[in-house]
C-alpha cells in the first residue's frame, strides 16, 4: 500500500455518541454519571453544612471516579460542546495519521485491537493505547479498510508482536539519546 492520501470528513454528534456509548456501555455510562453526580452533590451538601471531613471524602471520591473514567467524560463533553468534528486522517503502510490542530499524530496499525461498525455509517477503530478513531464509512475505501484489518491481524501474530517490541526498543533508544542531547 503505497498511497497515503488524506481522508477528510465530518462527524456529527450521533456518529460520535453512539460508538462512544457502545464502547463504554449503555448501562455503565449512566451509572458512572449518577455516581459522580451523587458524590458531587454530597460534597456540596457537606460544604453547606460546614463538615470538612465529609467535604474532603466526597470531594476525593468525585474527583477519583472522574479521573478514572476521564475518557468517558472527555468523549461526552466533546459531543456536547461540538456539534460537528472535522476529521483529517491518513492511512499509510504501517501507521494511521490523525490531524489534531496543526500537528499529525500517528498510531501504528499493528496496535489496532478492533475495527467495528457500531453505527451504520461509521467505522470505529480502537487502538491498544486507548485511542479511538471514528471514520465515516463512505470516506474510507475498502482497500484501506482491508489494509488496516490485515495489519491488525499481523499485530496479533508472534512475528507482529516481536516487530512491535523491536520498534518500541528503537523508539526508547531514540528518546534516550534525545534526552541526553538536551542541555
Amino acid at each position: 500500500m503505497a498511497d497515503s492520501t488524506a481522508i477528510r470528513y465530518t462527524l456529527n454528534r450521533r456518529q460520535r455518541l453512539i460508538p462512544h456509548l457502545h464502547i463504554w456501555g449503555y448501562f455503565f455510562t449512566p451509572f458512572i454519571i449518577i455516581l459522580v453526580a451523587f458524590f458531587t452533590s454530597r460534597m456540596i451538601a457537606m460544604t453547606i453544612s460546614f463538615d470538612p471531613m465529609g467535604m474532603v471524602v466526597f470531594g476525593l471520591l468525585a474527583v477519583s471516579v472522574s479521573y478514572l473514567f476521564r475518557g468517558l467524560f472527555i468523549g461526552l463533553i466533546d459531543v456536547l460542546l461540538y456539534p460537528r468534528r472535522e476529521m483529517d486522517i491518513t492511512i499509510e503502510d504501517k501507521a494511521m495519521g490523525i490531524m489534531l490542530g496543526s500537528q499529525r499524530y500517528y498510531l501504528f496499525l499493528d496496535g489496532i485491537i478492533s475495527i467495528s461498525r457500531f453505527c451504520h455509517d461509521v467505522w470505529t477503530v480502537q487502538h491498544w493505547n486507548g485511542s479511538v478513531v471514528h471514520i465515516a464509512a463512505d470516506a474510507i475505501p475498502d482497500r484501506q479498510l482491508q489494509h488496516m484489518r490485515d495489519m491488525m491481524r499481523r499485530g496479533q501474530t508472534p512475528e507482529g508482536v516481536a516487530e512491535a517490541i523491536e520498534r518500541g526498543k528503537t523508539i526508547a533508544q531514540i528518546s534516550a539519546s534525545e534526552r541526553k542531547a538536551e542541555p
